[in-house]
């Protein structure tokens, strides 16, 4: 080690080293750079910033000519909080003695800044140009794609529709349509403002129509199923529909199978499934045979995942009303075989079908509580069971004789445990909202089949006010308007004022 008095900085041996002939083994020389405190103290004085801001990228390769000089890369922030934005954060260390910083110049005009993500700014013809439309447009994604995904994997409605919209204003303005009128009924929102999307869509959609090529158009197929779920939600659950896009629907769909020998797109198909299940709706509503029964939608006998499962699920459901609404078709080889395909389902269904929590009902004062995992075991189990209902209701039955009671009541005893398990599945999966429409629909169907059954067959007061409690959180929570269904239920019930349960 070098001990001699300062060092001459001779190299590689100072000149005390030398004469003594000895190894030069220098100190080590202290950093220059003590270590600085982490946070900025109260005194520090911040350069302003001016509003418009550009960064400019000064790395080696632009300083060797090798980056692109077009301008149109670089990105302007304007932003009402820049001066909070640009501060530095106390969390980061800084060296304000850097050599880097020293030899920068800021200019007080601009700083630029290429990015090579930046977002891009939306075009002027842009569907969606205003807030209000943006909100729409995820608040569609969020609270109302969940009526038309919930069999579907991929989730179309969700995340298809919605970018397809960007460049199809006839299928924008049909989502903003139902949005705000989903949103204007389940909280506060302008009532008005889905007529005016609705106005809007129907001026691109008519003159579409006209086309030769529309039947092959997917976007106009879904708008044309967005805008009959926003039909189903303006008329009661048990009231008169239109049906106008109900029929729109179907049209196209007859239309195009006559004329596309090719293979649907996964879109149309999502379309079709949608438009299977509101014409399952309105079968229901109207006790009419069921009139969308597609050879090519037919799931596979051995269905291959869940969302499959819960489409075999919906098409059986189908093919009962096809049944049970046509009495042409009514037999009962028909029957028992259309029995044994629903016993079979609920035998060979995957176990992740099978309930996360389970506990029965206390009799007359609850539903059973079953939770399930996700949209699509829901949504399975609701159409199987309200398929093995309408099977039982309209099961062949003695005419006469003393085994004729006792069928009777054998009947009753499964069609109101099969209501009570639509209703617990309702509201034991509130997170799968048409859940509920499927369990008001067995409620309401009392008052439009031959006999007596469902929801008036319940005579408890306490059971009788969970129904109609379940109808009321219903339209609440959805949207769909149930008044009908709960006043018409009131009267078969014979309720009065004096009912401990009727409503203020």
């Amino acid at each position: 080690m070098c001990n001699s008095p300062p060092c001459d900085n001779q190299h590689p041996r100072c000149g005390h080293c030398v004469k003594a002939d000895q190894q030069c083994i220098r100190n080590p020389r202290p950093s220059r750079h003590t270590p600085r405190p982490r946070s900025f103290g109260l005194q520090q004085i911040w350069v302003p910033v001016p509003p418009k801001v550009d960064f400019v990228d000064e790395t080696p390769l632009l300083q060797h000519g090798k980056a692109s000089d077009n301008r149109s890369s670089a990105v302007q922030l304007e932003s009402p909080h820049q001066a909070q934005l640009c501060q530095p954060s106390n969390d980061a260390p800084l060296n304000v003695t850097s050599p880097l910083l020293a030899e920068q110049t800021f200019s007080n005009e601009h700083i630029e800044l290429s990015l090579r993500h930046a977002p891009r700014t939306p075009q002027d013809d842009s569907p969606f140009p205003t807030k209000e439309s943006a909100e729409l447009m995820r608040y569609f994604v969020d609270n109302c794609a969940c009526f038309f995904d919930f069999s579907d994997a991929e989730r179309h409605f969700a995340y298809h529709v919605p970018l397809r919209a960007r460049r199809n204003a006839t299928l924008a303005n049909a989502m903003l349509a139902l949005a705000a009128r989903h949103r204007s009924r389940t909280g506060d929102f302008e009532p008005f403002a889905a007529d005016r999307y609705y106005n809007a869509c129907l001026q691109t959609m008519i003159p579409r129509l006209g086309d030769s090529t529309a039947i092959q158009d997917d976007e106009l197929l879904a708008a044309i199923v967005i805008l009959r779920l926003l039909e189903e939600m303006d008329v009661p659950i048990v009231g008169l529909d239109p049906q106008k896009h109900l029929f729109g629907t179907q049209a196209i769909i007859a239309a195009s199978q006559a004329h596309s020998p090719s293979p649907m797109t996964a879109l149309r198909k999502a379309c079709y499934w949608a438009a299977f299940r509101q014409e399952i709706f309105m079968s229901l509503s109207t006790q009419r045979p069921f009139k969308l029964i597609l050879p090519e939608m037919k799931p596979p006998p051995s269905p291959s995942d869940d969302w499959s499962w819960t489409l075999q699920a919906t098409y059986q459901c189908g093919k009962v009303q096809a049944f049970v609404f046509d009495e042409k078709s009514a037999t009962v080889s028909r029957y028992l075989q259309l029995m044994e395909e629903i016993e079979k389902w609920q035998r060979e269904c995957p176990m992740s079908f099978d309930p996360v929590y389970q506990e029965a009902s206390r009799l007359g004062g609850s539903f059973p509580d079953i939770r399930l995992q996700s949209d699509c075991h829901v949504m399975g189990w609701q159409y199987i069971i309200m398929a093995h209902l309408l099977l039982n209701a309209h099961r062949p039955l003695p005419r006469v004789g003393p085994s004729h009671k006792q069928k009777m009541m054998d009947m009753e005893k499964v069609v109101k445990k099969g209501v009570r398990t639509l209703c617990g599945i309702a509201r034991s999966n509130p997170q799968t909202p048409p859940a509920s429409l499927v369990a008001c629909m067995g409620i309401a169907l009392c008052k439009f089949v031959p006999c007596r059954y469902f929801g008036d067959r319940f005579d408890s007061e306490p059971e009788q006010a969970l129904l109609r409690d379940l109808l009321l959180q219903t339209e609440l929570s959805t949207g769909w308007p149930t008044c009908m269904a709960r006043v018409q239920l009131e009267q078969t019930w014979n309720w009065t004022r004096d009912t401990p349960h009727y409503p203020n």
